[in-house]
């Protein structure tokens, strides 16, 4: 039997279990950096398989050993195992059972069919090539790939692959496209301190409900004259804080937002614009302004070598008409990019969509998954694992 037929068989003596560690996974959800149970959950899997890991020490995320031809550079198969703070909408039997926590974002998926490929591949003994797997905490704040790398997750690895669910794509589809893949991100805070008083009474205060409806609508309104058509930005706020009472101004309101751009100058001069805007809206009204960002987080870079072996992998498993090849980069963002600054990498987009069914996007509450997706992921990071060990042997 060929390596890939060897890894079928594998996947197929798993049976059910791919699907059950999914479901587990979604009605158990856990935030970035307190994902403990969901931690504790795989490394139980893990040792039941004998497989040797290590947890983080801050208890959340898991490295396992490096198998198989420890001479050669490893491939790792990385999986994010936060959830967000959406409130699950949808009636499945494995719903979400923490209000205000849902997997919306498909990390239960990847986690289940990167667990799974994990298991298969250890219960084929030592290969000729090198192999780990990682599940990494924190991805939906942006921190977590650093935290694996600092803690060894790439230490003898040259390459990394992973797989994310596309709800926009039928199940059995795949899109692999070299170069850029997400965009540019940068997340921001705004604190705008006024002063409150009663709300009859607004030329008493310093309204910074006021300051802050003004300050959202110029960044939204400059930010894209200020900037080369040509060049994508996308500035967005998703959070408003700001007081308790209909008849009473607060004294502080607090803005959270997110810059995205397909170019780091872009991005570099959207925050400076950012700022520039921020000073003249505090003098205008008054009020102290104060921001805050977040290390910039890079765009993933799909690695034309590991890419093409993706790509003829997947059109020998799924067929030609089922890779696309050509997309255009995404304005989300995904800290696998931190992998993909330091070796190789390709991040796979899985069709997750029954053709039947309506579109449930990322990052809300109706999103789900068909979940014949899994058992796709599993084979094609399973198969994929060689041809890429060999890849990049030979690029060496």
């Amino acid at each position: 039997m060929t390596f890939t037929e060897k890894m079928q068989s594998e996947l197929a003596n798993l049976g059910s279990k791919i699907f059950e560690f999914r479901q587990h996974l979604h009605r158990y959800p856990e935030l970035s950096g307190q994902e403990y149970a969901t931690t504790e959950y795989l490394s139980d899997q893990l040792s039941a398989e004998k497989i040797e890991h290590q947890t983080l020490s801050g208890g959340c995320g898991i490295i396992t050993k490096i198998f198989g031809n420890t001479h050669k550079p490893a491939i790792a198969l990385r999986a994010e195992i936060d959830a967000l703070p959406i409130d699950e909408a949808t009636q499945v039997a494995y719903r979400s059972q923490k209000p205000g926590v849902m997997h919306a974002c498909g990390h239960d998926a990847h986690t289940a069919i990167v667990l799974a490929t994990t298991i298969a591949l250890h219960r084929l003994g030592s290969p000729p090539f090198a192999w780990r797997s990682f599940f990494q905490t924190s991805e939906e704040i942006g921190n977590g790939a650093l935290e694996m790398i600092n803690n060894g997750a790439l230490d003898g690895v040259g390459g990394v692959i992973a797989v994310h669910v596309d709800p926009n794509r039928d199940v059995g589809k795949v899109g692999i496209t070299p170069g850029p893949r997400t965009s540019f991100c940068q997340d921001l805070t705004i604190e705008i301190i006024g002063r409150g008083g009663h709300a009859a009474r607004p030329h008493t205060t310093v309204d910074p409900i006021a300051t802050a409806a003004h300050l959202i609508t110029l960044i939204y309104a400059s930010a894209p004259r200020r900037t080369d058509s040509r060049d994508p930005l996308v500035v967005s706020f998703g959070a408003i804080q700001g007081g308790h009472a209909s008849n009473v101004i607060p004294g502080e309101v607090k803005l959270e937002g997110t810059i995205r751009s397909a170019q780091l100058a872009v991005g570099e001069q959207a925050r400076e614009l950012i700022q520039q805007l921020c000073a003249a809206t505090a003098q205008s009204f008054g009020a102290a302004i104060r921001t805050s960002f977040r290390p910039m987080l890079p765009g993933v870079i799909n690695d034309p070598i590991l890419t093409a072996v993706c790509t003829e992998t997947a059109r020998a498993l799924l067929g030609r008409d089922a890779v696309e090849t050509n997309e255009r980069p995404s304005m989300g963002a995904e800290d696998f990019a931190e992998y993909t600054q330091r070796v190789p990498g390709c991040m796979i987009a899985l069709g997750s969509k029954n053709p039947g069914r309506e579109i449930t996007p990322l990052h809300t509450p109706q999103f789900d998954i068909d979940e014949g997706a899994l058992t796709i992921g599993a084979r094609l990071l399973g198969t994929v694992v060689s041809g890429s060990a060999e890849a990049l042997q030979q690029k060496g």
